[in-house]
């Protein structure tokens, strides 16, 4: 990852090289190399436009595709339910099949599965309208070691208090594909 100012900082040295470039082609009346100097320079300065207008405060390859182009965000159907449990308020979305996908990877030692990659959470949390998480984690069962954990996904320190999440097994009739997804989740209050 780069700091975008500092990403700035470099571009612009170079758009400043390439117009430089540019004058010297001119000059020299080099017509062969005219043609390249102005691609490298539009590069440079379509370049410095976007690293002017982002509001990424850090730069990496997936930051800047999922900035220049945004997943698409499904309306998934879901039921929500209010209630309370152990004296905590709680809220429950509970999802229709399919689910919102679930991107997991093995543990080392291969028995659970963690949440590495929160952004398809985040995104469900976003069409929520919840604040997002700001780490992974790992199954709950790899904790606990009870089976009952197992599937489920928990944040302690959730901004709203605790934030559990249960992986299920759903089914795109669409595209006859089976994947990982989010069934529930649950918001425990403080």
């Amino acid at each position: 990852m780069v700091a975008t100012e500092t990403a700035k900082t470099i571009v612009l040295v170079l758009f400043g090289l390439a117009i430089l470039w540019i004058v010297i082609i001119v000059i020299k009346n080099d017509t062969q190399t005219i043609i390249r100097a102005l691609a490298v320079t539009a590069v440079l300065g379509l370049s410095l436009f976007y690293l002017n207008q982002t509001k990424l405060e850090q730069l990496s390859f997936s930051a800047i595709k999922d900035d220049l182009f945004p997943p698409k965000i499904r309306n998934y159907t879901f039921e929500k339910r209010e209630g309370f449990l152990a004296g905590r308020p709680t809220t429950t979305f509970i999802f229709d099949d399919p689910g919102p996908p679930l991107s997991l990877s093995l543990e080392s030692g291969g028995k659970y599965m963690a949440i590495r990659d929160i952004k398809p959470v985040n995104r469900v949390l976003a069409m929520l309208g919840l604040p997002p998480v700001t780490e992974g984690v790992s199954e709950r069962a790899a904790v606990t070691h009870q089976p009952l954990d197992t599937d489920k996904y928990r944040w302690d320190d959730y901004e709203k208090g605790a934030l559990l999440v249960e992986r299920g097994i759903c089914h795109d009739m669409t595209t006859a594909q089976a994947f990982p997804c989010i069934v529930r989740i649950i918001v425990y209050g403080r």
